[in-house]
């Protein structure tokens, strides 16, 4: 039982979770949102830390640990940190009487990160509904508010039937396979059976990662839910089902090709039979994710709209890792420069809309473009942390994200992929406009008829907690783009 001690972050985040729910009706409604953050907030640390004590290793071949999946755990947790502070802001000044919201959260962070060390179906789709199901109730938690229900309802009804077809995959490769690890041995005569299976696995995976063509409901839910869920959704519930996605790709590839079994993300794996229908699929992912994103992000005023169509077109991006660095000509796999792409959008969207959150007011009625001009001079800390996030995710230097689009770009235009590369570099571009719109209204003068009656000064015991996690944000993207090697594996 040694090997445990690979559970240890996630049993530390579950174990928050649970105090929290127990304790929650012990609280005076007026100091919930002033002790449960905290005590959330101090297991996700603990849950961090736990992470320099786990080694490279499986349990009974259902769960893994190794480099990349610490990586990718240690950039949930921050998320999930952030989310718990833009939580606290929210519901603490809006006077909210339930503080169930931050057992939700770690509850949700946990099937985040189940999910990034699975390799096994069944424990994915452990993972995956323990992750779905509290994030159902967080973005209704308003209930008299009509777009959090429709919201709710929305994502409950989709999701649902996307985990009925991926439920339904897992059912068809242990018909085919016999097992349902993710590395595994077909059955004569039964590849189409294993095929069409592990389609619906990848589909069910997609649209939890929120990527073209099943990104239909990002928006809706996105707008629905209140900007520090939103934030939270971006950023851990995409790096959960990216990650996971990775794993199931990994044991597709060396499945299909015979070879020995891989479940170790960080290293590289030549797999010496690639399957050209795998890499149209991919790359036709890819291509609709960016373009939808790109161009419907344009359109939108709403902040939570944008960052929905950018989740869309960065889970394009991020996708073209599954083929690097050289898939095509000879089933060379190594996704690094997809994990580091991955953990420095997922920081920066979570920084982003955790700040915008503070700046947006109550009930989030000013986080529309028109409505948050100028709010950045009055809060200039918070929205220096928006900016910085919101550079990484343009791609601006020195920022990570900057590093992470060069070595993603650069990796496929040498895997011969440059047209693609092309494509994707245009439509960052594209992109790059309201990434940079929204900081420059947060800095333009206020508008004279602003009111601007700020709630702030009666909430600065809410606001303390989102502040530094904010900064912690901006300054990790800005380490990680100066000293890559703390990321790029």
């Amino acid at each position: 039982m040694s090997n445990m001690i690979i559970l240890l972050p996630v049993i530390l985040v579950a174990v928050g979770a649970l105090i929290s729910l127990a304790a929650e009706p012990f609280i005076k409604d007026e100091n919930k949102h002033k002790i449960l953050p905290w005590v959330a907030s101090a297991f996700a640390l603990f849950a961090a830390g736990a992470y320099a004590l786990v080694t490279t290793d499986t349990f009974y071949g259902l769960y893994a640990m190794d480099p990349a999946r610490r990586l990718l755990g240690v950039a949930i947790v921050l998320c999930a940190f952030l989310g718990i502070a833009g939580l606290q802001w929210t519901l603490g000044h809006e006077k909210f009487k339930g503080g169930e919201a931050y057992a939700l959260l770690m509850l949700a962070t946990t099937g985040a990160l189940l999910m990034t060390q699975a390799i096994d179906y069944v424990a994915l789709f452990l993972g995956m509904e323990l992750a779905s199901f509290p994030i159902y109730a967080l973005v209704g938690i308003r209930r008299k508010d009509a777009n959090a229900n429709e919201g709710a309802f929305k994502y409950f009804v989709s999701g649902s039937i996307f985990s009925a077809i991926f439920l339904y995959g897992v059912a068809m490769v242990y018909g085919a396979t016999g097992t349902t690890s993710f590395n595994s041995a077909i059955l004569p005569g039964r590849e189409s059976i294993y095929g069409i299976g592990v389609f619906m696995t990848v589909i069910g995976l997609l649209f939890k990662a929120g990527a073209a063509p099943v990104h239909f409901w990002v928006a809706d839910v996105y707008t629905g839910a209140s900007v520090a869920v939103t934030g939270f959704m971006a950023a851990v519930v995409k790096v959960g089902a990216l990650a996971a996605l990775a794993s199931v790709w990994l044991g597709i590839l060396v499945t299909k090709a015979g070879s020995a079994a891989a479940w170790n993300l960080a290293e590289q794996v030549t797999i010496g039979s690639q399957s050209k229908g795998l890499y149209y699929v991919v790359v036709i992912v890819a291509l609709l994710s960016m373009v939808f994103g790109a161009f419907g992000g344009l359109a939108q005023k709403s902040i939570r709209r944008i960052l929905a169509y950018s989740a869309v077109m960065n889970a394009g991006f991020i996708v073209i890792g599954l083929l690097l660095p050289n898939y095509a000509a000879n089933g060379t796999v190594q996704m690094g420069p997809m994990f580091y792409f991955l953990v420095t959008y997922a920081v920066a969207s979570a920084g982003a809309l955790t700040g915008i959150a503070y700046l947006s007011g109550r009930d989030d009625r000013n986080e529309t473009l028109e409505a948050i001009q100028g709010r950045g001079r009055k809060r200039p800390f918070v929205a220096l942390g928006v900016t910085v996030c919101l550079a990484s995710l343009a791609g601006l230097p020195p920022v990570a994200g900057f590093l992470a689009k060069f070595t993603l770009f650069t990796d496929a235009f040498s895997a011969g992929m440059g047209w693609l590369a092309a494509v994707a570099f245009g439509l960052s571009l594209v992109a790059a406009v309201f990434y940079l719109r929204i900081a420059f209204v947060l800095f333009m003068p206020l508008k004279p008829e602003c009111e601007c009656k700020c709630v702030c000064a009666k909430s600065a015991p809410f606001s303390y907690l989102l502040k530094f996690a904010v900064t912690v944000a901006a300054i990790a993207l800005l380490v990680v783009g100066v000293i890559p090697g703390i990321a790029l594996i």
